[in-house]
């Protein structure tokens, strides 16, 4: 069996066909052969913490990352680390293989994702190989362009993006909207039909996961005056459903059969439910919290709703006062943002503010929903949390690039 599961960056919900975007053929055939759920949302509301909740089906919180080096316990389960015990092959392809998920357990070693040709290699493999592969996507990612960019370029080039949209935002938030949906195309038209050819060229059964980490905005999710001056006012500080709402479809075999197809199913889907899940639908045995809320197999299989109500994103400290890493998970997870049916409620518990920020809910609504937030703020500081350790040389000149991308501050 070959399982794929593939994050694009910057993935908002609406931006597929089946979401109401352009036109984008392979995904949406993937939708409507497969089951999606419709009220996906993002775990972090910006990469590294997303990601890693996608691979250990934790809430980031509990887990404190911050930083692609920030090292992790190599007690903690993984998605990674649940097919390597079953058998299986493991493949991780990021964006940057030098520095991501290399303290994640069950990775053994990553590789670039954006060599093409290491993609298809990856999910090619021998007929009989069971292999897990995990792709971070990038070039959904500002700037939006289909190809590897030399340093110098690429921080050029963001930079421009950046400034334009502080100086002329209604020109230039269009064009980048028109950028990113290029680059969506380019991902569903010209690399996912190939990606998919590979892995089923074995004649294995294949299993598909399509997420996003996050997803974007170009100004409009920031308060008013306000203006762009860095990624994470595109993504990761101000949290709506263009930042926090995200596709999520499965599609395939598994270990019970194919994946049902034509469903579109309601409740809420969290980030950290996609590892227990997949793992659930490979037959692989899941190590991680036995949570029932944190799966989604059963409503694959009965085409019922997700179990949860809710969905909570969390914001990290360092995009709200760039250059701030705290150790402490309540002081570094201290802004949540709760979306259900009838509201997104966002409360900072730093600020000591929670504002309704979409719908008119009832008194009892908001207060049901401030203290479930509450609690998994109160959770953060719990002795389970893994520490996170600063690792890194600042004089890598990885630094610098990935700097001026957003991802790292300081």
């Amino acid at each position: 069996m070959k399982v794929l599961l593939l994050v694009a960056d910057s993935l908002r919900a609406d931006a597929p066909g089946f979401g109401g975007g352009p036109a984008s053929p392979t995904l949406d055939r993937l939708a409507a052969e497969g089951t999606r759920f419709k009220q996906a949302h993002c775990a972090a509301s910006w990469t590294v913490p997303s990601l890693i909740a996608l691979l250990t089906g934790q809430p980031p919180e509990r887990i404190g990352v911050q930083r692609w080096r920030h090292a992790v316990s190599p007690a903690l389960a993984t998605l990674p680390a649940a097919f390597g015990a079953a058998g299986f092959e493991v493949r991780c392809l990021v964006p940057n293989p030098r520095w991501a998920l290399r303290t994640l357990p069950g990775v053994t070693g990553v590789e670039d994702s954006q060599d093409l040709d290491a993609v298809q290699d990856a999910l090619r493999g021998p007929r009989g190989a069971d292999r897990l592969v995990v792709i971070h996507h990038w070039w959904t990612h500002l700037p939006y362009l289909q190809r590897r960019l030399p340093k110098a370029a690429w921080r050029k080039v963001c930079d421009a993006c950046l400034h334009a949209l502080a100086t002329e935002p209604k020109v230039a938030s269009g064009k980048l909207r028109e950028l990113y949906h290029r680059a969506v195309g380019h991902l569903d038209a010209e690399l996912l039909p190939r990606w998919l050819d590979a892995a089923a060229a074995g004649g294995d059964d294949v299993l598909v996961c399509v997420t996003g980490d996050h997803g974007e905005s170009w100004g409009e999710a920031a308060p008013a005056g306000r203006r762009v001056e860095h990624i994470f006012d595109m993504h990761g500080r101000w949290m709506t459903d263009g930042t926090t709402h995200v596709p999520l479809l499965f599609h395939g075999t598994g270990a019970a059969g194919a994946v049902p197809p034509a469903q579109a199913l309601s409740g809420f889907a969290r980030g950290f439910d996609v590892a227990p899940t997949l793992c659930t639908l490979a037959g692989v045995p899941w190590s991680g919290p036995a949570d029932p809320a944190r799966c989604l197999g059963a409503s694959v299989a009965a085409g019922s709703p997700a179990p949860s109500e809710q969905a909570i994103t969390v914001a990290s400290r360092n995009v709200l006062v760039p250059d701030t890493y705290l150790q402490d998970g309540r002081a570094a997870f201290h802004r949540f943002s709760l979306r259900n049916a009838s509201m997104r409620l966002e409360v900072d518990f730093t600020e000591g503010t929670s504002q309704i920020m979409q719908g008119a809910p009832d008194p009892s609504m908001v207060a049901s929903a401030q203290a479930l937030i509450r609690a998994r703020w109160q959770a953060a500081g719990d002795p389970g949390v893994v520490r996170p350790r600063e690792d890194f040389d600042r004089r890598d000149p990885l630094v610098t690039q990935m700097r001026m991308l957003g991802y790292v501050d300081g």
